[in-house]
């Protein structure tokens, strides 16, 4: 199994919230695409286990993913231990992604960055023969992505690379919205920074937009040299 593009988030509807534009681009030109959530965002302050679990379940359905995946880490407590990264790694071997997503590399929830480490070590791993891990009891072969690009998240990083999400934005924040526990019925007085993020995104997106000439873009910051065979290529 192959497929494009193999994203991980430390929480339901962090990919959703900073990459579901590069997402729902990639599937509409036929790619395949997976998200992969580290915990079920038990610790998040509205919502639950389950409510979060169902709204996963619906914002899959509209992204097209083909597939979901849930790791069962502990919300608040992500580590990058070796038992981790072999979970991580297991799943990078099983679907072969040509490229990674990843959490951002620094964030107001300290899970954002220790899942951006945990995924970037493992990726690495992943392409190295003598760590073995099995699927169905069958040994894996090794399998290392392309490139990690980690998205931008809720602090303000100068990206990378910014990808035009223009024609997607919309149907983007409809998928976001399937959070309805995260982002419409928090109704506590508690609740103005997470509707205010919704503005955001789409502030950020704007902005990284503009530096392309373009409505709105999504930005992401890599850890190796962006290459290409065309300057032409690139906007």
């Amino acid at each position: 199994m192959s497929i494009d593009i193999l994203a991980f988030g430390a929480h339901p509807d962090d990919v959703e919230c900073a990459a579901a534009g590069v997402i729902l681009k990639t599937i509409s030109n036929a790619g395949k695409v997976v998200i992969a959530d580290l915990t079920k965002g038990e610790l998040g302050s509205f919502g639950d286990e389950h409510s979060r679990n169902k709204e996963a379940a619906e914002s899959s359905k509209k992204l097209g993913l083909f597939a979901r995946e849930q790791l069962n880490l502990m919300d608040g407590n992500i580590e990058n231990t070796h038992e981790n990264r072999l979970k991580v790694i297991q799943l990078i071997r099983k679907y072969q992604p040509k490229i990674i997503l990843a959490n951002a590399v620094f964030d107001r929830h300290s899970d954002h960055k220790k899942a951006a480490d945990l995924i970037s070590e493992a990726s690495f791993l992943s392409g190295l023969r003598k760590i073995e891990t099995y699927n169905d009891g069958q040994l894996q072969y090794k399998w290392r992505p392309r490139a990690v690009y980690h998205y931008i998240q809720d602090y303000f990083i100068k990206p990378d690379v910014v990808v035009d999400i223009s024609d997607f934005f919309n149907q983007k924040t409809e998928v976001i919205k399937t959070y309805d526990s995260q982002f419409v019925s928090a109704a506590d007085p508690s609740a103005v920074g997470i509707l205010n993020l919704l503005k955001q995104i789409e502030s950020t997106n704007q902005i990284f937009g503009r530096a392309i000439g373009v409505k709105y873009a999504e930005g992401f910051t890599c850890e190796r040299y962006i290459g290409t065979e065309n300057l032409l290529d690139l906007i």
